[in-house]
């Protein structure tokens, strides 16, 4: 069984409190919710503890999900929120107003994911975050301007200066 295709027999027994399934629902999904911590909040620790305080609100609140086949795009939505609970006390937009904004209709082809990576860790943790919530997990700036407490303009001008950041940084990986 994978993330992709949970099996309805687990689910139910998820949503009936059974110790076995949750420790399996647990197993399947740990990776995934683990990644999307670790890139909001890029620290292995705070993502371990931010992945641990989610799993106790998703096994708390497993009988207000009405309709078990959203089960993973709702813990997927819990373990974003913390993450972005947890990292807002960290997350400074800078100011841009100063910066030429310049941006590639081709640029989500044209890189490696693994320089891509890199490059996004090296964000700062405003661009990082509306970046990640924007391109990788697919929000839209309305939403994502409301997990962040920000303006939808901050979130565009955020998510413009940190693909611009990262077309700099990928570049410079490449002539490295």
């Amino acid at each position: 069984m994978t993330v992709q295709k949970l099996d309805k027999t687990l689910i139910d027994q998820v949503m009936k409190n059974d110790r076995s399934a949750q420790f399996q629902l647990f197993e399947l999904t740990k990776g995934m919710l683990y990644t999307t911590c670790y890139r909001i909040i890029n620290d292995e620790d705070e993502a371990n503890d931010v992945l641990q305080d989610a799993y106790v609100e998703i096994f708390q609140k497993l009988y207000s999900l009405k309709h078990t086949e959203a089960l993973l795009s709702w813990m997927k939505t819990i373990t974003i929120r913390k993450a972005i609970s947890h990292s807002k006390k960290k997350i400074y937009f800078e100011p841009i107003e100063d910066i030429q904004v310049e941006t590639s209709e081709n640029f989500d082809a044209w890189f490696d994911a693994e320089l891509l990576d890199q490059a996004i860790e090296s964000l700062p943790n405003g661009a990082r975050a509306v970046f990640l919530l924007l391109s990788v997990e697919g929000y839209s700036h309305r939403e994502a301007s409301q997990m962040l407490g920000v303006s939808e303009s901050t979130s565009k001008s955020q998510l413009n200066y940190a693909k611009n950041l990262l077309k700099k940084r990928i570049t410079k990986l490449l002539q490295a």
